[in-house]
C-alpha cells in the first residue's frame, strides 16, 4: 500500500491518523491502522508509531462515548 514514492507526504500520516481518531466511523479507523502499518514496514517513523497506538486507543473506545 504505501509506496517508496510516498516519502513527501510520509510525515503528515501521523497527522492526518490523530485527526481521524475523532471523528470517523470504525472501519475507516481499521482501514488506516492497516495502511498505517504497512508504511512502517517500510520507514520506521516514531510520530507514525504513536498515532497509530492513538489509533488502537480510538478503535478500543469506538461506540463507548
Amino acid at each position: 500500500m504505501a509506496s517508496s514514492g510516498s516519502g513527501t507526504i510520509r510525515p503528515l500520516y501521523g497527522v492526518i491518523i490523530r485527526d481521524k481518531c475523532k471523528s470517523t466511523d470504525l472501519e475507516t479507523l481499521n482501514a488506516y491502522k492497516v495502511v498505517g502499518h504497512d508504511m512502517l514496514k517500510d520507514h520506521k517513523d516514531k510520530d507514525l508509531e504513536d498515532a497509530l497506538k492513538e489509533l488502537d486507543k480510538a478503535i478500543a473506545n469506538h461506540g463507548k462515548k
